[in-house]
């Protein structure tokens, strides 16, 4: 409303329209490993997706705040630091340890309206991992200098977040089945499992490919320098690695160690998706990878309405996973909230960016990669790729 309007609009006695408001009460419910750590002092945080203002509280000693804000739709997120201790034997003896853990939840895509709008969001407790977790993800693709499209670049890098040599032998990263794209949850018929569509391993007999402390593995879609090939990548991949390797019309090159492509519902290749949209995971059988599919392989009805076979990944097995989607687009997850409470993204497709992992600290030379099991405060969205390298924000 313009001065002259609004003046004329107190001269004349009219009144303005109320925006109107909704209290917001949000009840948190805890798991028993951090009930010893209390309700209180959890910050709880509205963020208005079409306007992208926030609004905080806490939350009080039974777990609860009310916060009043503008109808619309909004995402919730609640996070705290708190310090429990737990108490293992040690010979006859028992020993306490004390350790601080973050514990975080969210509600995505709340609609708020009416005089009060009430939910209770569960939250879970995120340990600092010490083994393997995923440190880059490059699924965007890049463009030809002539405008072309351009995904042979495509690559996950897995690091060792340990301190520790840890064996690649067997690890196994997975695509989920489910878009997140798509409004609806599939497969609710499976909480405790992640409903894949992809599986490869990594070869070898247990002790075959070491990987070092703060050291990573690359495993490409094609193991050779794109730069070289097209001006636009970002990706140097000739030291891959490994490479995913589909029969048929997929390039081998016979430098780079193939993965086992232990399942894939592909016919001929496969890519990621350029705009995310998927979930991507890590996990190590516990014997050889076809028993793991053969046993786990199930059918399943999308969302769709068609049935298609599939492989379910125990989430107790998965080592790390991160939801991933498209700024603004994401409508469900796939993963359960215990592996990543929430998600990350890139801008668009085409365009040569990748998500990457925190730097949490350096100790000793070594980097410590952020991992809360919230990829949302984990990863750097939109990120410049940097395999085999450590950079800050």
């Amino acid at each position: 409303m313009t001065v002259f309007a609004l003046a004329a609009c107190l001269m004349t006695g009219c009144r303005l329209q109320e925006v109107p408001f909704t209290n917001v009460v949000i009840h948190i419910s805890l798991p028993d490993e951090a009930l010893p750590g209390g309700y209180d002092g959890y910050q709880v945080t509205l963020t208005n997706i079409a306007t992208g203002r926030s609004q905080s509280d806490s939350t009080n000693a039974e777990g609860v705040t009310s916060i009043r804000v503008e109808e619309g739709v909004y995402k919730i997120e609640v996070s705290g630091v708190k310090t429990l201790e737990t108490t293992v034997n040690v010979g006859s003896s028992q020993q306490t340890i004390t350790q601080k853990v973050q514990i975080s939840g969210l509600l995505e895509k709340a609609l708020v309206i009416g005089e009060t709008f009430e939910a209770t969001i569960p939250l879970f407790v995120s340990l600092q991992s010490n083994g393997f977790v995923i440190k880059e993800i490059y699924y965007t693709g890049s463009t030809t200098p002539k405008s072309g499209s351009y995904y042979q670049d495509q690559y996950i890098e897995i690091y060792n977040n340990s301190d520790s040599v840890l064996y690649a032998d067997g690890l196994t990263i997975v695509e989920s089945t489910h878009l997140s794209s798509k409004d609806v949850p599939e497969f609710v018929d499976y909480p405790n499992d992640l409903i894949a569509g992809v599986l490869y391993t990594v070869p070898g007999d247990g002790t075959t490919y070491p990987v070092q402390p703060g050291k990573s593995i690359v495993i490409a879609s094609l193991g050779i320098n794109h730069t070289a090939v097209n001006a636009n990548s970002p990706a140097d991949l000739s030291k891959a690695d490994f490479e995913w390797f589909d029969n048929g019309t997929d390039v081998d090159v016979p430098e780079v160690t193939n993965m086992i492509r232990a399942f894939c519902y592909s016919n001929t290749i496969w890519i990621m998706h350029v705009k995310g949209y998927h979930a991507y995971a890590i996990f190590k059988p516990e014997g050889s990878i076809s028993d793991f599919v053969t046993q786990n392989t199930v059918n399943v009805m999308t969302a769709s309405g068609s049935t298609v076979t599939r492989v379910k990944v125990p989430n107790s097995m998965i080592l790390d996973g991160v939801d991933l989607g498209t700024a603004g687009t994401i409508g469900s997850k796939s993963l359960s909230s215990s592996i990543d409470v929430s998600y990350t993204y890139c801008d668009g497709s085409y365009i040569g960016k990748s998500v990457r992992r925190k730097v949490l600290k350096w100790e000793n030379g070594r980097a410590i990669l952020q991992d809360t099991n919230n990829s949302a405060k984990d990863f750097i969205p939109n990120a410049t790729p940097i395999p085999w390298k450590v950079e800050e924000e």
